[in-house]
Order: structure tokens, then sequence, then C-alpha cells
């Protein structure tokens, strides 16, 4: 590997935990609104979001995942015969405000992040999601000030682990393959994603799961702090 000028860095559940609590929180957040703002009509509207993010996703197989969560509100209200003009962007709301209320950065992460600037090193957030999303995420959790690049899915067309959203990643830090690294704890989208195009990985894997059958290596760490001590010795 050549000098490290860059390390590219996953959001959810990489850089914060647990995108999973928010999310189980964000459908029982839902679920009150529902009841709340329509009665007994707006019974079961939790059940009614995850399935039309999963009808939604079957009817464009070929398309980007989508990621909206007002698309989602609109399907699902439509489908539980609720007008969803007026509601879907407050359900979405709803959803996110409850996400992120159950976000926690990864300690010693924004040090970290200091600390790699000090070496002259360029910080991007590589991520699927919207980006203005990802972008109040890391407003709330203090990480803006500390990134130098936000590359989402959005902004790539595809999603990780397509090699597409690297390969704009280091055209933004202005760096080769071989001077960068990707931090991420999906082995697939993150390692994997990272290694087609060039690029070394860390997975953080923090939830010690059973390393999955590839041939792509990697440096494996269970925390982030482990995961920095790790990068350090690289610069």
């Amino acid at each position: 590997m050549s000098k490290l000028k860059a390390v590219f860095f996953d959001l959810d559940d990489t850089l914060y935990t647990s995108f999973q609590a928010g999310d189980r929180y964000a459908y029982e957040c839902m679920e009150k609104w529902a009841q709340e703002t329509f009665g007994e009509a707006g019974h079961g509207f939790d059940a009614a979001f995850l399935s039309a993010r999963k009808q939604l996703a079957a009817e464009q197989p070929d398309m980007p995942p989508i990621h909206d969560r007002v698309l989602f509100a609109q399907r699902a209200l439509e489908n539980m015969g609720l007008n969803a003009v007026p509601h879907a962007r407050k359900a979405a709301a709803v959803y996110w405000d409850a996400v992120f209320a159950k976000m926690t950065v990864r300690p010693g992460a924004p040090e970290f992040m200091d600390e790699l600037h000090a070496h002259g090193i360029r910080i991007a957030v590589v991520t699927n999601m919207l980006a203005d999303i990802q972008m109040e995420k890391l407003m709330r959790l203090g990480l803006s000030e500390r990134i130098d690049y936000l590359v989402t899915s959005e902004e790539a067309g595809i999603d990780k682990p397509h090699r597409t959203i690297f390969d704009l990643a280091m055209r933004k830090c202005g760096v080769q393959p071989d001077e960068a690294l990707m931090v991420g704890d999906n082995f697939t989208h993150d390692v994997c994603g990272a290694h087609e195009a060039g690029i070394s990985g860390i997975w953080l894997n923090w939830t010690h799961k059973e390393r999955p059958e590839s041939e792509v290596g990697c440096f494996e760490a269970h925390d982030f702090l482990e995961a920095a001590d790790h990068i350090r010795t690289l610069f």
C-alpha cells in the first residue's frame, strides 16, 4: 500500500450505533403517530410501511434500491385507503426523528478524525442513503465539520457494493486505490465493494458475526478504537 492519503468511512453502524435500534424504534413511533392521526383506521401502519417498502422494491427490480421513507409512507397510506398527500412527509419525519434519537457516535470517532486531518489524510463518508438524511445525521453526531466529502448512493446512482460509489469517493479525494482505505461494518457492501475498486478494507465487525467465506482479505476489528489503532500503523 502506498502512503495513506484518504480514509473512507461507512456511516450507519460504523460511525454511530445503532441503525437497527433506531429503525425498530421508528416503527413503534410511526404506529403511535398513525393511530393518533387516523384513529382506528391508522392501526397497522407499521406493517403497511414495511410491506410498502418491499412492494416498491419488487416493482423496480432493475433500479437502485429506494431509500426514500416518504415514498414508503405514501404507498403505505394509499394501500390503507388513506390520503397520503397531507401525511406522507410527516410520517417520514416521525421515522427519521426516531432514528436520530437513538444515534450514539462511536467512542473515539471524532477525535480520530481530527487526528487523521492532523496527518493530512482526507476523510470521506461513503454511504447507501439519501444525501440530506446523511447530512442531518452527521450534523447531529458532531461529525459534519470533521469530514471532507460525503458520497451517497443517491449521488452515485447505485448502492454499495458497486464500485461506482468508491470511484466517486476517490475522485473527490483526489487519490488512487492504493492510497485509500475503507472502513465499514458490512463485509459485502464495504469490504468487498471497496476491494472491487482496488481499495483495501477494514471490517468493523462490532456484532462479532462469523466471517463470510471470501477470498477478499481484510483487517477485522471488533470496535472503532481497534480499527483506529490499525489505521495508525499505516500513517
